[in-house]
């Protein structure tokens, strides 16, 4: 870490802000009509007065402005307070994406602890441009069943016991975290360990569960995605039956399958218990046929790549996000049957269903993107809002999932989340009305971070200055292979046909297997096996390497078809470790390798 911060403070003197003016003492934004997220209600001929990042006033036109004022024309505007995404993985090269769709508060759960804490203080100094960002601990979680069938991940702090993960609470507390992270892997008693701590210092818990029922019983505040309530209320016999029906390896969503006559009472213990629900459905969804008949992928593209000074944005990353759009789990949409298809899709329509029954039942929404994991940061959450109304909830109950909602979750509603005297310089000036179309969103006329005038533009030479300090993960579904255990480790010269059974993680329905090189032909099982033929003419005595590769770019249905001309870019690891097997002379005694794994990678 040392090297780390005096890499900081060699950079921060050469540092210039990007897609921020000059700092205005006051700003008076006049004549617009303002939004109140709380009630509805327009107010139109409004001037607002910043000074500094604080709302000063917000009173009807003809109020006196200040002299020496930066004065904005709203006139004929509706201005909105910033948007709120509340379920972000903070990069460093995100900034500006965020701020010029209007995204001006960001919440960043279970990233790279000790560099976005150095990132919220650089923004919060005003030496790193970004928008208001807020973190929390790791992903907290407990030790998986099956510590063989379990992805290794460095955000992840594993617990074995409530009194390891109440003794870590009190260390996160101490450093000031602004919200706990957890995984459905805590047992019940961890989770009540770690809630226990998070309320003496009020911080919300928000996380994944096995079941919402678990969430509500121990106390927790926010549930992330929609897969704990379908949990609690999977019809186990239809999800029975359709698993007859898909290939092997397949897995259709428990959301596929809720019992519509269960809706009502889940949704009734969810908003009687105070929880908060973020469906996350522009990422949850983002393979299915819904989301591509919308057109997203069109948006993506047109701002990541037909934008040039969007250059500074990684390649890999940018070419991984679209390529989301089409799989479905681990397959290409178009490799998976109608059958499944449509069984995929009854997930979305179930989900829309759900969110729309939460909101009617009083429940509160609060939106988050995931982004940038699987989505474009800022874009992404016009995105969701549009979902969210497509699910059949109004305009202004979309608007305030993306404001007051979040702002309550994360205790800061005398701060953030509505235009009023007292709370942050944060104003978002739009060219339409968005109770009338939430689409309006996007028409985004000026944006103010902080009490400070973007200029609203992408800079190409724009750089952080302090970069994430740990490799780039482009792709939740395209993860490296890792082999733990090839069997039979020793083969005979001779046969007719050998077949390897490969045990470990980060398998694809596209992975292959190599044996010193040479491609075989590869079954997949699920992501933890495969299995691959070895022909008779490699039967040759020797020892000989195993590894497993999953196809990059340029390669397979796995990313984009026709996209052979590209080269390998890098994204993550796509070919695994090396594993040792023998083949032994005919009528040999038995071998046994020297060394089974001859390396990691």
């Amino acid at each position: 870490m040392k090297a780390f911060w005096k890499s900081v403070s060699l950079i921060v003197g050469a540092f210039a802000f990007f897609g921020l003016g000059l700092a205005q003492n006051q700003v008076v934004v006049k004549g617009g009509t303002v939004i109140d997220v709380k009630t509805g209600s327009v107010l139109p001929n409004t001037t607002i007065v910043l000074d500094g990042d604080r709302i000063v006033s917000v009173s009807r036109q003809g109020s006196q402005v200040p002299a020496g004022t930066t004065v904005v024309d709203a006139t004929g505007k509706y201005l909105l307070p910033g948007l709120i995404d509340l379920h972000v993985h903070y990069k460093d090269w995100s900034a500006e994406l965020y701020l010029n769709h209007g995204v001006t508060t960001v919440v960043s759960l279970g990233d790279t602890h000790e560099w976005i804490k150095a990132q919220k203080e650089g923004i919060d100094a005003g030496w790193v441009s970004g928008p208001r960002l807020f973190y929390s601990t790791r992903n907290l979680d407990g030790p998986p069943d099956d510590p063989t069938q379990y992805f290794q991940r460095p955000h992840v702090q594993i617990f074995k016991d409530p009194e390891e993960a109440r003794a870590a609470m009190r260390q996160y507390i101490q450093g000031k975290v602004d919200a706990v992270k957890v995984y459905d892997g805590l047992t019940v008693e961890m989770l009540k360990a770690i809630v226990a701590e998070a309320q003496k210092a009020n911080l919300p818990v928000i996380g994944h569960f096995e079941d919402v029922r678990i969430a509500a019983e121990v106390g927790a505040h926010g549930i992330e995605h929609s897969g704990a309530v379908a949990n609690a209320i999977v019809d186990k016999r239809a999800r029975d039956e359709a698993l007859k029906n898909v290939r092997k390896g397949f897995r259709p969503p428990a959301e596929s399958f809720m019992d519509s006559s269960k809706v009502s009472e889940i949704v009734q213990l969810m908003v009687k218990k105070g929880l908060f629900f973020n469906p996350t459905m522009r990422m949850a969804w983002q393979g299915d046929r819904a989301l591509r008949e919308k057109g997203f992928h069109y948006q993506d593209f047109d701002l990541l790549i037909n934008d040039w000074r969007l250059r500074y944005v990684p390649l890999s990353w940018r070419l991984a996000n679209l390529k989301e759009y089409q799989e479905i789990g681990l397959w290409h949409w178009a490799d998976l049957s109608r059958y499944e298809q449509d069984v995929f899709h009854q997930g979305y329509t179930n989900s829309q269903r759900l969110v729309k029954a939460f909101v009617e039942a009083g429940g509160k929404l609060y939106a988050g993107t995931d982004s940038a994991n699987m989505c474009v940061p800022g874009l992404s959450l016009h995105q969701e809002l549009e979902l969210l109304v497509d699910a059949g909830i109004t305009p202004l109950q979309a608007l305030q999932a993306a404001t007051i909602h979040p702002a309550e979750l994360m205790r800061m509603r005398d701060r953030l989340g509505s235009l009023e005297e007292g709370k942050v310089g944060d104003v978002l000036i739009l060219d339409a009305n968005p109770l009338d179309d939430i689409r309006n969103t996007r028409k985004i006329a000026r944006v103010i971070s902080r009490g400070r005038i973007l200029d609203g533009e992408y800079h190409a030479d724009f750089k952080n200055p302090i970069p994430k300090n740990d490799p780039e993960q482009s792709s939740h579904f395209f993860p490296s292979p890792r082999v733990r255990w090839v069997s039979p480790e020793v083969l005979s010269e001779g046969a007719q046909e050998a077949t390897l059974t490969v045990k470990g993680t980060g398998f694809i329905p596209y992975s292959f297997v190599r044996l010193n090189g040479q491609k075989l032909k590869t079954h997949f099982a699920d992501e933890f096996q495969l299995t691959a033929q070895v022909p008779q003419e490699l039967l040759k005595p020797g020892t000989y390497v195993v590894t497993v590769e999953n196809p990059d770019f340029g390669w397979g249905t796995v990313y984009a078809r026709g996209a052979s001309d590209l080269v390998h870019l890098g994204i993550r690891d796509h070919v695994s470790n090396e594993f040792l097997v023998l083949v032994k002379p005919k009528g040999g005694a038995a071998m046994v390798p020297h060394s089974r794994q001859a390396g990691k990678k």
